[in-house]
């Protein structure tokens, strides 16, 4: 009888529940999850949600699942448990004698993990734990394995002596130990030993219900079956037990979950229901669905894990719909709400009008206008009397507290407002019109044309249509708004004045809504302000804060603070539905109604602050994961691409999500997308800076993340290169200019080679000139001691002049001689001098002894020119004495000095002889050296021959003689290889 009672009364709190249903956010295989049967799931520390399933594991950013099975690594791909330790490994459990676990992008499984290796399972793994120094407790069925922070692995299988029989639950207790239940006792593990924590009370046959189902341990409390149709919850801390209510049929039973320590959850086939540690039942979530596990993130968001319908995200405990059904009509859409006293009326799509009891929300009555026709009630008001006027969409009528209708007009209603107690202002499809309630009939035709709103704020009557807006007055004009202001052009939704005197208006034109006030803007809020969507449908106004109603959610406008900030709530938050038909605010209650019914919620109360995590999920450049050089990360200037993937984790957003960034050395203006890839193809050479910064629905920014890289300078943008290119520039026009002025000088050498071929060719012209004038004067000679008859001396001279002769074209052949074979030349020439001048003229050549006769060289026929000069010039015309000619070699430095002196009659004197004597027999010796010497000057283009005459006379001014100096510039002359170069002749 009892069990019957407890069973009912849950039956009916279960109902009481399932009236007012909340909102949740549903995932299956079509949002991306490994699979619909989910047993299990945990966070692990960068605040990812994990599922197991039984095909594979799924790792949840809020945005996007990631799968992983056995080719990434696990043992198997249906995962029964999961746990998430403070070294953010998350472990996993697979349905066979194995574990592993997830660890900075890898699965470490006995196959690559040796300390996982080292474990030996019995029975499946059924639970984890952490204690506070970081040892993982792995718990199996009979025996328990202690990880500890070395990797050293520790068994235990006994308690008090005794094998263990059946060991299902465990946790981290209060002082960071292990809590550890094994059959009716819970124990606290300390460094290796189990001491007696509490004993589970329970009758006779409660042993047989411990097992992984049946209880459920935190570190203050214990939920386990005590018997057949009894559970309880034990509070580790009083030892006190409470009893909970049950249903006995046991194949509604999943399992038992406590989150927080506070909360301890049923898990069954028809729902979860969620106690206090004290026992009361509090909330019943997801009736109808088999829930296997219960979880709360760190940021308090409910998870539920299904059997057959993948998972589920309590959108808000703050948020109710109450789900409007009608005979006949299931799920009607809420289309209208006002309060009347203390409850509050909802006009719904399918000509129910609903009363619901304040502040309870328990259905008080429920009417239906009109049973003819399927009519849509736009409009509910109370008027005095207790009546109650409705516009529909085909009727205005009039109805009193007990819902008989009193009067109607065939009129179809889109939007009212009611003028003052007695009058009502109602658009239609056929214009405006102005009802006067007491006599009930229409007393003025405000518009002819099609409306879709009104509005009456002091004496004015602003009329909405499909082609803007109209301000009638109280004098009757009309004024066409949209004539100054382009919006007001467009289809308008709603209008509504605030408190400070600005008219609001609302466009569904995907316009947004703008504020006006004498003719002109001075607001204007769209979807990049912050609205949930630019089709706006409903406005209305409570204190300083605008509720604005589009296709895509509800908007709470700041009107205190600049620039009226903006707070979306949508299906994700609670709300039944996306699509806003009517708001209806009674602070701090906002209800609101959608075709999914009546949801509610008290503002005061909704938790509008979301935390916002940035996490980097790859960087690739060319195909490649370059995650692993995001320390040190460096691009080659021919694989310059690079692709970011992230993703910012709030669950509450689902996904809505905007992200700023900016690349540093690119570009230093921020920029926003929702997308959660970034992509540069073509990065030019350089250092980047990629700043990112997640922004969640509820304005929530995460912490800034910041990634550095290079991009590789190609070679050819390099400095040094550049300075190569220089080089190599300087170089190609020194070797280009080198390469001229070679050509240049070897133009010039074979120029200078071909005048001084042309100056030797006229040397030796000038030598061949000389050759036969000598020859000439030493026949002259040989004819004169013919003459004479002076055979013997003429043969002498004969035999001498030969010798000479054969000097003479000896060093004709040559460019330059030594002073040695000049000494002998001289030596021969004077020695037949002498003999033709009958030994009246001497001679004599002397020389330095420091100079070597081998060394320098000088040209051939110089000096001889000058010895012949004297003898023909000088001592020839002697009237007395014995003529003497003396030669001296010396050097002086470079210098080579030859001086030939002659004691003849000087040159004034034998010019005066000269001048009788015929042409034929002048000699011209004088002249060829003179031309011999330039040109060999010219040759060598240094003044290497330098010829100085002095005549030498006594105290009274008479001739004594004449002293020829020649210098010779040695460092000017010829090296001795240079005298047989016959390159230089030939």
């Amino acid at each position: 009888m009892r069990t019957l009672l407890l069973t009912t009364v849950f039956i009916l709190l279960s109902l009481c529940v399932f009236a007012q249903e909340y909102s949740y956010t549903h995932y299956d295989l079509s949002d991306g999850l490994a699979g619909s049967t989910v047993y299990c799931t945990a966070q692990d520390r960068d605040g990812f949600m994990w599922f197991g399933t039984e095909t594979g594991v799924s790792r949840f950013d809020g945005t996007h699942f990631h799968n992983y099975s056995t080719s990434d690594g696990l043992p198997d791909v249906e995962i029964i448990q999961m746990f998430g330790d403070s070294k953010n490994r998350l472990w996993m459990a697979p349905f066979r004698k194995s574990i592993c676990y997830y660890y900075k992008g890898k699965i470490h499984n006995p196959d690559n993990d040796s300390v996982l290796r080292k474990m030996h399972f019995r029975n499946y793994v059924e639970n984890f734990a952490e204690d506070s120094k970081g040892n993982i407790l792995i718990q199996e069925g009979r025996s328990l394995l202690v990880l500890d922070t070395t990797g050293h692995v520790t068994e235990i299988d006994t308690a008090e002596g005794k094998p263990f029989d059946r060991c299902h639950a465990c946790t981290k207790s209060i002082d960071g130990n292990f809590l550890v239940q094994i059959d009716l006792k819970v124990y606290e593990l300390i460094r290796g030993k189990l001491y007696l924590k509490a004993k589970l009370h329970g009758d006779s046959k409660a042993r047989s219900f411990i097992d992984l189902n049946y209880i459920a341990v935190s570190r203050r409390a214990v939920v386990y079956r005590s018997g057949m149709g009894k559970a309880c919850i034990l509070d580790l801390k009083t030892g006190k037990e409470s009893p909970i209510v049950f249903n006995g049929y046991r194949y509604q039973h999943v399992n038992y979950g406590i989150v927080s320590d506070s909360i301890v959850c049923a898990n069954e086939s028809i729902g979860s229901c969620q106690y206090t540690t004290h026992g009361k039942l509090v909330r019943h979530f997801l009736p109808g669905v088999e829930i296997t596990r219960t979880f709360m993130d760190d940021e308090g968001n409910n998870w539920f894990t299904t059997m057959g319908q993948g998972i589920y995200r309590l959108n808000s405990d703050e948020f109710r719909t109450i789900r409007i059904d009608q005979p006949k009509y299931p799920g009607c859409a809420a289309l209208s709400i006002v309060r009347s006293g203390n409850g509050l009326l909802v006009g719904t799509n399918r000509n129910g009008l609903f009363r619901y009891e304040l502040p309870s929300l328990t259905r008080c009555s429920m009417k239906v206008v009109s049973q003819e026709e399927v009519r849509r009630i736009f409009f509910v008001a109370p008027v005095p009397g207790g009546n109650v006027l409705y516009g529909t969409g085909s009727n205005v009528e009039l109805h009193d507290a007990a819902g008989v209708l009193l009067n109607s007009i065939f009129q179809n209603v889109k939007k009212a407002v009611m003028k003052n107690d007695h009058e009502m202002i109602f658009a239609s499809s056929n214009g405006c019109f102005l009802l006067n309630i007491p006599q009930w009939r229409i007393t003025d035709t405000l518009w002819h044309e099609r409306t879709t709103t009104v509005y009456y704020k002091d004496g004015i009557t602003y009329i909405g249509t499909l082609n803007g807006l109209y301000a009638l007055g109280k004098d009757g004009d009309t004024t066409f708004l949209g004539k100054t202001i382009p919006f007001l052009r467009k289809r308008i939704a709603a209008i509504v004045q605030t408190q400070d005197g600005l008219l609001w208006i609302a466009s569904y034109d995907d316009a947004g809504i703008i504020a006006i006030r004498n003719g002109r803007v001075v607001a204007s809020l769209t979807k990049k302000d912050g609205l949930a969507s630019d089709i706006c449908r409903v406005l209305a106004q409570q204190g300083d804060c605008l509720w604005v109603g589009t296709d895509r959610g509800l908007n709470r406008v700041d009107l205190k603070r600049p620039g009226y900030p903006i707070t979306q709530y949508t299906a994700n938050d609670g709300l039944g539905s996306n699509a806003i038909n009517t708001i209806y605010v009674d602070n701090p209650m906002v209800y609101v109604g959608t075709p999914a019914g009546l949801s509610y919620f008290d503002e005061t109360k909704v938790n509008t602050s979301s935390g916002c995590r940035f996490y980097w999920l790859d960087i690739s450049s060319s195909g490649k994961s370059r995650m692993a050089d995001t320390n040190l990360l460096f691009l080659p200037y021919r694989n310059n691409d690079i692709h970011f993937e992230y993703v910012g984790i709030s669950y509450r957003s689902v996904g809505n999500i905007l992200y700023k960034y900016r690349l540093l050395g690119l570009d230093t203006a921020w920029k926003t997308t929702h997308e959660t890839f970034l992509d540069y193809p073509a990065l030019p050479s350089g250092s980047y800076e990629l700043q990112v910064i997640a922004v969640n629905k509820f304005g929530t920014e995460s912490v800034p993340r910041s990634l550095h890289f290079e991009v590789a300078t190609p070679f050819w943008r390099t400095g040094w290169f550049y300075a190569a290119l220089v080089a190599a520039f300087l170089l190609s026009v020194w070797f280009t200019t080198a390469i001229w002025m070679r050509t240049i000088r070897r133009r010039q050498r074979e120029e200078r080679q071909l005048s001084r071929r042309v100056a030797e060719m006229e040397h030796m012209a000038l030598r061949a000139q000389m050759n036969p004038h000598f020859i000439f004067n030493c026949l002259n000679s040989i004819q004169q001691y013919i003459f004479d008859q002076d055979v013997l001396a003429a043969n002498k001279y004969i035999t001498g002049f030969s010798r000479l002769i054969r000097e003479t074209l000896q060093n004709s052949s040559r460019s330059y001689i030594t002073i040695g074979d000049e000494v002998r030349y001289l030596s021969s020439y004077l020695a037949l001098e002498k003999l033709r001048f009958k030994q009246k003229m001497d001679y004599s050549i002397g020389f330095d002894p420091d100079i070597r006769l081998n060394r320098p060289v000088i040209p051939p026929m110089i000096i001889q020119p000058y010895v012949e000069n004297s003898m023909r010039h000088g001592l020839r015309h002697k009237p007395d004495g014995k003529g003497v000619i003396r030669i001296v070699f010396a050097q002086e430095g470079e210098t080579l000095t030859v001086t030939v002196e002659d004691n003849g009659i000087g040159r004034e004197k034998a010019a005066s002889y000269k001048t009788r004597e015929h042409i034929e027999y002048q000699s011209r010796g004088m002249q060829l050296t003179a031309e011999r010497i330039g040109l060999i000057n010219e040759l060598k283009g240094r003044g290497g021959i330098e010829v100085e005459v002095i005549d030498l006379k006594d105290p009274n001014g008479v001739a004594e003689g004449t002293r020829v100096i020649i210098r010779f510039i040695l460092n000017s002359l010829p090296t001795q290889n240079e005298m047989y170069d016959q390159d230089r002749i030939n």
